[in-house]
């Protein structure tokens, strides 16, 4: 744990995700995100440390890297033709279908500028030195190259959906909503039903004790 502390107070990662996550945003919960992920790092290295004691940082990524659970490799062939797909633009390179919903194409997400890269910058490691982080240039051509992918999966429709705040501090669509030809269509009306768990929770609490529902609805 001693080491790891060693590590993250020599890195500028503390102050800039200090910087992301005040700002709020996108940007500051993408922060908040790797924040709790560092979080999460140091307290299983606080456990293992009681555990165990004191065996060692190369002990410790090795008992790291037995967690991960291994991907299913038979899942790719028991994919029915006509099921719903979920998956992210990289792994759509080279399929199509009928119908494509790209969603959540916000401004901070997508593009997502931040530069790419592990906490000690050990992706930069090349053959010949140290490589040169992509500039913010580099990145939006990539991010730009990733969206092109996920767009161009459908064979007949393609559905892009993003939420825009009415203040222009809020979320708001990606700028490449305006680069695919066509205007987008706001929809102001609530959905028919909840698109989230706690939402939907909330909804089927109500009607439990709404004397206007049926009862067979009710139970």
């Amino acid at each position: 744990e001693q080491a790891l502390w060693e590590l993250w107070d020599g890195t500028p990662w503390p102050s800039r995700l200090e910087r992301a996550a005040l700002r709020g945003g996108a940007a500051g919960r993408n922060a908040d995100r790797d924040l709790d992920a560092v979080c999460a790092l140091f307290e299983t290295a606080a456990r293992a440390e009681e555990r165990v004691g004191g065996r060692g940082a190369l002990n410790f990524l090795e008992e790291l890297d037995a967690q991960d659970i291994a991907a299913d490799t038979l899942s790719g062939r028991t994919v029915r033709p006509d099921a719903v797909r979920l998956m992210t633009a990289h792994r759509s390179k080279g399929l199509e279908w009928q119908l494509v919903i790209v969603a959540g194409v916000q401004e901070g997400l997508w593009p997502d500028l931040r530069r790419r890269g592990s906490l000690l910058e050990a992706d930069r490691i090349g053959r010949d030195g140290i490589a040169e982080p992509l500039t913010p240039g580099a990145l939006l051509a990539e991010e730009r190259r990733l969206f092109y992918v996920a767009a161009t999966r459908a064979r007949e429709r393609l559905v892009v959906t993003a939420v825009k705040a009415p203040a222009d501090d809020g979320d708001q669509p990606s700028r490449f909503l305006t680069e695919l030809g066509t205007d987008p269509v706001d929809v102001t009306q609530r959905p028919r039903r909840p698109l989230s768990v706690a939402a939907l929770v909330a909804e089927l609490r109500a009607t439990t004790v709404d004397p206007a529902a049926s009862p067979a609805l009710r139970e």
